[in-house]
């Protein structure tokens, strides 16, 4: 009975042990195997766990075991391959955060620039107005106060008052233009139009204020017809702008010339002037309260090259600044597809 006894209990332990084996061996394989079936259960529970379930149910010992070691060697080369697109789409989302995060503050600053540039334009625009204003006051104060009796001066005063309310209605009409370009309701009136008569119109309103300004307003453009697809009202303030732009800021006893290049496909509007160059940081003259160092000095908004380059991206067309233009100092150029 001992024996037996004895026999029986190295029996039991002996089970005991391999029992405590395999459990052993299937833990191990267990904790790999939860994370891949979270991963690849599809695959995993749907061929190959049940072929290996059913070599242990029906195989001996070696095939358990083979089994067990088949599972853990499958949810290794799962973690290995899981592992690294894990890693990479941490990564890709890091990527995508930082993105949004820069994107983010772009928007930000941007958002500050604009209110700085409405604040410019308030502080700007309010010293504009306040000037030619004040002057109106005093000139208006002194002829009502019959300050001044001689009638030579007396129209002279008048004409000064005429200039300076005439430059209010200059400065408020760029105001205005500058609000409407802005709003989302501007629309173009656009059909085909004649531009070498546009152009001759425009300079043709602007010779009386280049002769005023002491300065030579010079015109070479064939009537030849040519059109373009344009707003012909803002095309012409686009014109009549650059020619103002040359007649205030250059010095007296320049030439200004207009012309227009006929080239394949496309026309060129051409202002020049063989006044002084334009300094500064020449790639923001077109942006709004941008003035060149040679123009601080005039009675510019800051608003006028930003109107035309508003105004020729909404059609399409392309302006650009070139120092020197041939024998001339300057250019500003307006390039605009021909219409056919």
């Amino acid at each position: 009975m001992g024996e037996g006894e004895n026999g029986e209990r190295i029996e039991s332990a002996g089970s005991s042990g391999l029992g405590g084996f395999l459990v052993r061996r299937f833990l191990m394989v267990a904790v790999p195997m939860a994370a891949a079936e979270a991963l690849l259960q599809p695959l995993a529970f749907g061929t190959l766990v049940p072929l290996a379930l059913e070599r242990i149910v029906v195989g001996g010992l070696g095939d358990v075991l083979g089994a067990l070691l088949g599972l853990a060697m499958l949810a290794l080369g799962m973690v290995l391959f899981v592992l690294p697109l894990a890693v990479g789409a941490m990564l890709f989302a890091r990527m995508v955060e930082r993105r949004v995060a820069q994107v983010q503050e772009e928007r930000d600053q941007e958002r500050e620039r604009l209110y700085a540039r409405r604040n410019l334009l308030v502080t700007d625009m309010a010293h504009d107005l306040r000037t030619p204003v004040m002057s109106v006051l005093s000139l208006a104060q002194a002829l009502g106060d019959g300050l001044v009796r001689d009638a030579t001066d007396q129209r002279r005063y008048l004409a000064s008052i005429r200039s300076k309310a005439e430059r209010l209605g200059r400065l408020t009409d760029v105001l205005f233009d500058f609000t409407r370009l802005e709003s989302d309701g501007f629309r173009l009136d656009l059909r085909p139009c004649d531009l070498p008569q546009l152009v001759l119109r425009e300079a043709a309103a602007a010779y009386s204020d280049a002769e005023a300004a002491g300065m030579s307003l010079e015109v070479d453009v064939s009537e030849q017809p040519l059109e373009v697809l344009a707003d012909d009202v803002q095309l012409g303030r686009v014109v009549s702008n650059l020619i103002a732009n040359a007649a205030r800021h250059c010095p007296r006893g320049t030439a200004v010339h207009v012309r227009l290049v006929r080239r394949a496909g496309v026309a060129e509007v051409v202002v020049a002037d063989d006044g002084m160059p334009i300094a500064g940081d020449v790639d923001r003259l077109f942006e709004p309260f941008s003035r060149g160092d040679e123009a601080r000095c005039g009675e510019g908004s800051g608003l006028g090259l930003y109107i035309v380059r508003r105004i020729a991206e909404l059609h399409g067309f392309a302006i650009r600044l070139e120092q020197p233009y041939g024998s001339l100092t300057k250019a500003f150029v307006l390039t605009c597809p021909v219409w056919d």
